[in-house]
């Protein structure tokens, strides 16, 4: 078995996290993670470690008092006056819990001892005014070390379910990309399990390891997808956004484990940009170029695969159930018959995405009322936001909204986002209002009445400027109306949480349907036009974030995505994309011209000279020799015709294939049959691509194929030009493109280079029940 660099790194991460966890569970001490403080009356909780062994068993910094508290060695602890004289006089016993103060005699502990001396302690509140007492958190260090022996058992069994992952994905259960990442993917399984003694253990250095050694292969896996997956003008694109979830991460953790009064969301946020170092480069991968529905879902489910495995690390208590049933149904999906179901999906969403394509993103028609009332009205409620934020509360928050709007708006507006110039108002608003509110409601401590109702409406004027884009003029004011429709539901459940998901669907109801409509004629859409839809569209929900903990990173991380996207990845790869096409016009230019001048000399020189030898041999009566010479020059004859090509500059490509098949026919020992529409003819370098690549796939399939042959030509009213090459051998291997040119085949090289000079799509695939498929498309830009 040959080992990519991604192999031998997630080996060796693994590794590391095996020593780390069997000389952590070896050493066998663990630490209960807290410091408590004395004030001669009470016993409080001074500190505590994020996600250490008391912060998982419900110990709070602060205000946490120790109700009992014992010692390792068995030493008495200093105790104050009984409860009952506390308190004051008799107690009832409803105000105190029997199971932990018998009577009113018992005496609180009112020594803080060493950390390292605690054996067991109960934490809870005392109200020494109001004569009440209340447990809610409880820490016992032999427990702890009964968890942290088991938590040896559990890397076990994380191994050997990262080592049944990795054989099942070699053996094609989650198709071919499965396949190729299977060792590093079941690293990624295996590794939390192998780090989790040292989390059990409860140190810092423990804590940091459990959550960055995970985002390490994540990352691993990451790159690997871009680099074995994308095309490369969009590699960049994809590790930077694995390199700036890793670097958040990482930042996050550092936070995470300096501030103890974090909240508790902080490591579910640290899950979520490790799930973004996998998802990432992988939802790139999946919409970098055509692929089926079930591959593309499988390259996003196989980048959630280590997130799913690090929520081992997180939990309460240490059990594997939940990561391994994630996992399970990560990759087992797969083998399910989903294409029914996604049918009947595509058939409810196709009365949404009309067949007419998208309307150009120039070509704006704006439903119900104008844009220009649109934006008066989002600025006016903008407007009426922040004033009741600088009467309310205090103008810290509004003045950060109102910049951070200001320079989203100005940045639209001076065509940063291409030409959706019109969603300036709306996204600038959906940015700003997020961060004006940040200081007067919050989902964690109760909503006002009318916040989510003011994002809602943020987000209808969002989905307004994306339903103007819309193809199919009945549908744009429906999807307006649909969205009005889901305003009026958060108007009625705007003090509840799930008015937030709600406002997030409000703009992707026009979004999705525009970001994946068809191409208009003459015209193929980028990945990046679609890409600015969808930006727009989920631009309110991320923002919305904000109000909660901590939402500001969200935001910040999705604005930094896309300023790299748009500056530093997407203008410099346009910049060169325009160099690159224009050399290899150049090289093609260059390349015909040298095979022209070639089919001149030949057809001038060798084969005249052939001409007068053939009959020189037959005027001396040399018959054999003047027969071999005439086949000499019937070879000579066909190289000049590949090479001028005389019947494609002036019949075009369709007439070239016909006398191509002709020629190949008889060697591929069956029928090979053409068939063509093409009334109009393409630009003569999209023909001249078009025969070269027929020429080569029709080569490869009389090497490797069997016949019957299909070759199928269309050219399109549209100006979009189809070549399909079918055979029916065996069909072409999954790694058979990654190993042909190590083993100096470069057919297939050649076709994508072919399809790349012209700024065509190539698809090379094998036939469920065997054959291979070439398919070419090119579209007029």
């Amino acid at each position: 078995m040959r080992l990519s660099r991604a192999d031998i790194a997630a080996l060796l991460l693994a590794l590391g996290a095996a020593i780390t966890g069997v000389v952590v569970w070896n050493h066998g001490t663990v630490d209960l993670g807290m410091t408590l403080v004395s004030d001669g009356e009470l016993v409080t909780v001074h500190d505590v470690t994020p996600g250490g062994n008391a912060d998982r068993n419900g110990f709070v910094p602060g205000s946490q008092v120790i109700l009992e508290l014992t010692t390792t060695d068995g030493s008495d602890v200093e105790r104050g006056e009984p409860i009952g004289d506390v308190l004051g006089g008799e107690i009832a016993p409803d105000r105190i819990g029997d199971w932990l103060v018998p009577d009113a005699d018992y005496r609180l502990p009112i020594e803080a001892v060493e950390t390292d001396r605690i054996a067991s302690a109960i934490g809870g509140a005392v109200s020494l005014e109001e004569g009440w007492i209340y447990a809610d958190a409880s820490i016992d260090r032999s427990f702890v070390e009964f968890e942290l022996g088991q938590s040896m058992w559990i890397a076990g069994l994380m191994l050997v379910f990262g080592a049944v992952v990795w054989r099942l994905l070699a053996h094609g259960m989650a198709g071919p990309h499965g396949r190729r990442h299977a060792l590093v993917l079941g690293v990624a399984v295996a590794v939390p399990g192998l780090i989790l003694p040292a989390v059990a253990v409860g140190t810092p250095a423990g804590i940091a390891a459990g959550f960055l050694v995970p985002a390490a292969v994540a990352l691993v896996l990451g790159v690997s997808i871009a680099r074995r997956n994308l095309e490369t003008q969009w590699l960049q694109t994809a590790l930077a956004a694995a390199l700036v979830a890793a670097a958040l991460a990482t930042v996050l953790v550092v936070r995470y484990l300096s501030s103890p009064g974090l909240s508790q969301s902080d490591p579910g946020t640290i899950l979520l940009l490790i799930a973004a170092m996998g998802v990432a480069p992988a939802a790139v991968a999946a919409f970098a170029r055509a692929r089926p529905v079930r591959e593309r879902a499988s390259l996003l489910t196989i980048g959630l695969v280590p997130a799913a495995a690090a929520t081992l690390v997180v939990q309460q208590t240490v059990e594997p159930i939940l990561p391994i049933v994630l996992v399970a149904v990560l990759l087992g999906w797969y083998v399910l018959p989903i294409e029914r179901a996604l049918a009947l999906a595509a058939t409810g969403f196709g009365r949404i995405r009309s067949d007419a394509p998208a309307a150009p993103a120039t070509s704006v028609v704006e439903p119900i009322v104008s844009g220009r009332f649109r934006d008066g009205l989002t600025i006016t409620l903008f407007g009426l936001v922040a004033l009741y934020g600088l009467t309310a509360e205090g103008s810290t928050f509004v003045v950060t909204g109102v910049a951070v709007a200001a320079v989203v708006g100005f940045a639209i507006r001076s065509g940063f986002l291409g030409a959706w110039t019109d969603a300036a108002v709306p996204l600038a608003v959906a940015v700003g209002m997020p961060v004006v509110m940040a200081d007067f409601t919050s989902w964690e401590f109760g909503v006002m009445p009318w916040s989510a109702l003011a994002l809602a409406l943020v987000g209808l004027s969002v989905a307004h400027v994306l339903a103007a884009r819309h193809s199919d003029p009945v549908w744009r004011p429906r999807l307006v109306w649909i969205s009005a429709g889901l305003v009026a539901v958060v108007a009625v459940t705007s003090a509840s949480e799930p008015a937030l998901l709600i406002v997030a669907a409000i703009p992707l109801i026009p979004g999705i349907p525009v970001a994946f409509a068809n191409d208009s004629p003459g015209e193929a859409r980028a990945i990046s036009s679609r890409l600015e839809a969808l930006v727009i569209a989920l631009t309110p929900a991320v923002s919305a974030l904000v109000l909660f903990s901590p939402g500001w990173v969200p935001l910040a991380a999705w604005l930094i995505a896309i300023v790299v996207w748009r500056r530093f990845t997407l203008a410099p790869l346009l910049g060169l994309a325009q160099r690159t096409q224009l050399q290899r016009d150049l090289a093609v230019a260059a390349a015909e011209t040298e095979r022209a001048r070639l089919a001149a000399d030949l057809h001038d020189d060798a084969l005249q000279q052939l001409t007068m030898l053939v009959r020189t041999l037959d005027e001396s009566g040399q018959t054999e020799a003047a027969d071999e010479a005439r086949e000499v020059a019937t070879k000579l004859r066909s190289v000049v015709g590949d090479l001028r090509l005389p019947i494609l500059d002036d019949l075009g490509a369709g007439a070239a294939l016909e006398w191509l098949v002709e020629r190949v026919e008889p060697l591929a020992g069956g029928p090979v049959k053409l068939e063509r529409s093409d009334e109009t003819r393409p630009p003569a370098n999209v023909e001249l691509a078009v025969f070269r690549v027929a020429q080569e796939a029709l080569t490869n399939a009389i090497k490797h194929g069997r016949p019957p042959i299909a070759v199928r030509y269309d050219v399109r009213a549209d100006g979009r030009v189809t070549l399909a090459i079918d055979d029916a051998g065996v069909g072409i291997g999954d790694e058979a493109a990654e190993e042909a040119p190590r083993l100096g085949h470069f057919g297939l090289a050649n076709m994508q280079q072919r399809a790349e000079q012209i700024g065509a799509l190539l698809d090379v695939r094998r036939w469920p029940a065997g054959g291979t498929r070439v398919a070419l498309e090119w579209r007029p830009q």
